[in-house]
């Protein structure tokens, strides 16, 4: 009897399953908890981001409005790209479901500032909601929609009314590099005139997977504080992401490293010299893993020669042996310390054009 007790509450507190068990319609309000002090690392496939981290502070006021959470978001770009440093947006749960209250942010060079204020808001999430069902052939069955009228203000553009559509597609597993997630509430989404964009919510977390048509934003680390569920099968979410693109140390010009973050596995490439002066590439693949308030990771120095020229027919490089191991400890998502084989330790950031 205790057995069948919990399976109940659990189903209960779960919303998506109780709605499913009973074929009614499901509670939203964990789709997209507002914790204070919980941290978002997302990676993106394609376009001008790279990777970005969003901090959530309670008891906000915006625009004369209180009891709000903000969602404070920096964001790195990726190599040879410009893209805004940073935005803040404000949101509220009600008892109808989640509402957007606008924000402020800035353009790729940090200098222009625009101002988003709704008095009346987006509604991105209904509570209570009855999302759709996927069909075997494509498409969604009976998903429930719902609509906002939005006005407001946008200091950059100035009045704002128009219409905003939402569908709740239907619940879906996602997997992304934070792990694999049930349930999750998939929900299309037209703000006025705009493109559609699809997001995935995952209970007990927010959201886990965003696209638009262009690009895709999915989860790769998360850290919620408090008793709230964290269902992702992965390990411990990591501390941060470092940023993706080309690094160095500005005092050993001519020499760079290439870092890329996907899946749990940070993929570095370093343009090097031999001793004899002549140039040599390295390749190298390892897990993140938190270490204290940092992240790290550990492979070996793998050398490659004998690949394609640039004005030659392809041929594959081969590999040729390796250097040793090295470790790079990340302090943050823009400085870290490398340690390669030998005992040479070099400091390296990102390059900033």
């Amino acid at each position: 009897m205790k057995r069948i007790a919990a399976w109940i509450l659990t189903a209960i507190l779960s919303g998506a399953a109780f709605g499913q068990m009973m074929g009614g319609p499901m509670s939203t309000t964990q789709y997209f908890p507002l914790v204070d002090g919980a941290r978002y690392d997302y990676m993106y496939s394609a376009g001008a981001l790279s990777t970005s981290t969003t901090v959530m502070h309670g008891g906000q006021t915006w625009a004369g409005v209180s009891g709000l959470t903000a969602m404070h978001t920096t964001f790195a770009c990726n190599f040879g790209f410009a893209c805004a440093p940073d935005a803040t947006d404000f949101y509220r749960m009600d008892p109808d479901g989640m509402h957007y209250f606008g924000g402020t942010g800035s353009n790729s060079s940090g200098t222009v500032f625009s101002m988003m204020t709704f008095t009346n808001p987006e509604w991105l999430l209904k509570n209570p909601v009855m999302p759709g069902t996927m069909m075997n052939g494509g498409g969604y069955q009976n998903p429930e929609m719902w609509q906002a009228n939005v006005s407001g203000t946008n200091s950059m553009m100035g009045g704002q009314n128009y219409m905003s559509s939402y569908q709740a597609l239907a619940l879906e597993t996602v997997t992304t590099p934070a792990g694999t997630f049930a349930n999750c509430l998939h929900v299309r989404e037209q703000r006025g005139s705009g493109g559609t964009k699809d997001v995935w919510y995952a209970p007990g977390v927010g959201m886990v997977r965003m696209s638009d048509g262009n690009t895709v934003a999915e989860l790769a680390s998360y850290s919620i504080p408090g008793a709230i569920a964290q269902p992702g099968s992965a390990a411990a979410p990591l501390a941060f992401i470092p940023a993706s693109g080309m690094w160095w140390n500005p005092d050993e010009s001519g020499t760079g490293y290439y870092l890329q973050f996907q899946h749990g596995v940070m993929v570095t490439a370093i343009l090097s010299y031999t001793t004899a002066g002549d140039p040599v590439w390295y390749y190298a693949d390892g897990k993140l893993a938190n270490l204290g308030s940092g992240v790290m990771v550990t492979s070996t120095l793998d050398r490659y020669r004998g690949g394609q020229c640039a004005t030659c027919t392809y041929r594959p490089a081969a590999l040729t042996g390796n250097d040793g191991a090295f470790t790079m400890t990340f302090y943050s998502p823009t400085r870290a310390t490398l340690r390669l084989p030998g005992g040479r330790v070099t400091e390296i950031k990102p390059i900033a054009f």
